[in-house]
């Protein structure tokens, strides 16, 4: 009788064993059809609802839910707002290993094959813009794994595209006169004292402006005939002019006019007078910006007596436009 019962509680044990050997699985399962998306995926973006779903390959009594999430996200105060297939509960982020765990207030048992979502309110995403993919995985009470999975990959990007435009450096100068000639007689009054207009147009794209400065490229108009003569310049620059009715017998000179951004440059420019040309140059019109148009107009200015040398004078006025981008 002792044997019968002996062998009876070795088979009575083996079928406890048997038992619990099913309720908490030898090692765990892999979800099918799971998902990870984000209501809103740019970096940084606050209120985003995070959305799991994935259907269960072993049934299980789930206490808990665990999601991985990408470094960097926060979420102090997560709200569960959609939950279906598993019990409700609440849910935490550790930031320290970026996991939010999704804790079951009453565990049940779920079965395999059983469609779960869950959606959470709450988070901020991250600030490094990438592509994640999130591990999805339910525990027993114990912490066991019951199943595991992981989501597709969801995308963090900035929504912004990068503009570049670029705008080449462009200035234009233009004149309307490549050389004149004033043919001059001093007993006649009419030829005696003559002027003549070099309009000159500009335009450039710099954002301070230009300078145009002008001189005479040798010096003032000298005689071909006699090297030793030559025309006196009606002043000594810019700084100082004539005025018109006080302008010299056998003096050659300018005044210049503007229109646009440009202004006219030098005391004697500015007092409507004419003044001498320099061999060295000097900015008798500039613009402090951009101009899609300024015009110059240089009244060149000789008057002569009988005592100008009967010659042909003759010299380049050279216009130079320096633009500063």
């Amino acid at each position: 009788m002792a044997r019968k019962k002996h062998r009876r509680a070795i088979v009575a044990v083996a079928a406890a064993v048997g038992v619990l050997g099913v309720v908490s699985p030898a090692h765990a399962a892999a979800f099918t059809n799971v998902s990870w998306s984000v209501s809103q995926p740019q970096p940084s973006s606050t209120s985003v609802r995070y959305t799991w779903s994935f259907t269960t390959a072993t049934t299980g009594t789930v206490a808990s839910v665990t999601f991985t999430v990408p470094a960097g996200t926060t979420g102090v105060a997560l709200t569960p707002i959609d939950v279906y297939g598993v019990s409700a509960g609440t849910a935490a982020l550790n930031t320290g290993t970026n996991t939010v765990t999704y804790t079951v207030t009453t565990p049940a048992s779920i079965a395999s094959g059983t469609g779960v979502l869950i959606s959470l309110d709450g988070f901020t995403n991250t600030a490094a813009a990438g592509t994640y993919a999130s591990s999805e995985t339910t525990l027993t009470a114990g912490a066991a794994t019951i199943d595991t999975g992981t989501s597709n990959s969801v995308g963090i990007n900035t929504s912004t595209t990068a503009v570049t435009v670029v705008v080449a450096r462009s200035t234009s100068f233009s004149s309307d006169t490549t050389g004149f000639t004033m043919l001059m007689d001093p007993s006649v009054a009419a030829l005696a004292d003559q002027s003549h207009v070099v309009n000159l147009a500009i335009a450039t794209n710099a954002a301070h402006g230009y300078t145009l400065s002008t001189k005479l490229l040798t010096q003032q108009l000298t005689g071909l005939t006699n090297p030793t003569s030559s025309f006196t310049a009606a002043s000594a620059g810019i700084a100082t002019g004539v005025a018109s009715g006080s302008f010299a017998n056998n003096r050659f000179g300018y005044t210049q006019t503007g229109t646009g951004v440009g202004t006219v440059q030098g005391a004697g420019l500015l007092a409507a007078g004419y003044v001498g040309y320099t061999t060295g140059g000097e900015v008798s019109f500039s613009a402090a910006g951009p101009t899609n148009g300024d015009t110059v107009a240089v009244t060149n200015r000789a008057q002569i007596n009988y005592l100008q040398p009967a010659d042909t004078y003759a010299g380049s006025i050279v216009y130079t436009v320096t633009p500063s981008y």
